[in-house]
């Protein structure tokens, strides 16, 4: 068994004009659009990445923050779920959500500007103006 850690942090900060409002915890889809950041995360060299595009969006007067992946090897597929678990959101140095594996998770290799994304609100989050970064606590798999 390999021990692996994927790159710890994917940051990209993401202003979002939502207001605040009370959220409720139900999952919805949407496609992704321009106004998704997209990036890579890397596992080692030889294991493949997984391309990750993520947006928080106002929708119906709440912030949600919403995401699709899809792996380039069947190792980082495998794999995905358990890196998102360790993801998290942050607003002002504050984490506001926790485990992004609720990110719609698309076949390999897909073209993610023509994915659906999974978006969950942030419960008591004010959006206005807000900078939300994302990032990941250290991940360590066995494959």
């Amino acid at each position: 068994m390999v021990r692996i850690r994927l790159s710890t942090l994917v940051a990209a900060a993401m202003v979002c004009a939502a207001g605040a409002a009370p959220a409720q915890q139900t999952v919805v889809e949407i496609p992704v659009t321009a106004a998704f950041t997209q990036n890579t995360l890397n596992w080692d060299a030889s294991m493949g990445g997984v391309d990750l595009a993520w947006a928080v969006l106002d929708i119906g007067g709440v912030a949600h923050v919403c995401g699709a992946t899809s792996a380039t090897s069947s190792f980082a597929h495998r794999n995905t779920r358990t890196a998102f678990r360790k993801a998290w959101i942050k607003v002002n140095d504050r984490k506001v959500l926790t485990d992004l594996s609720y990110f719609n998770r698309t076949p390999r290799k897909t073209d993610l500007t023509t994915a659906k994304a999974r978006c969950k609100p942030l419960a008591g989050v004010s959006g206005q103006g807000g900078r939300f970064l994302l990032g990941f606590d250290p991940v360590w798999v066995r494959d």
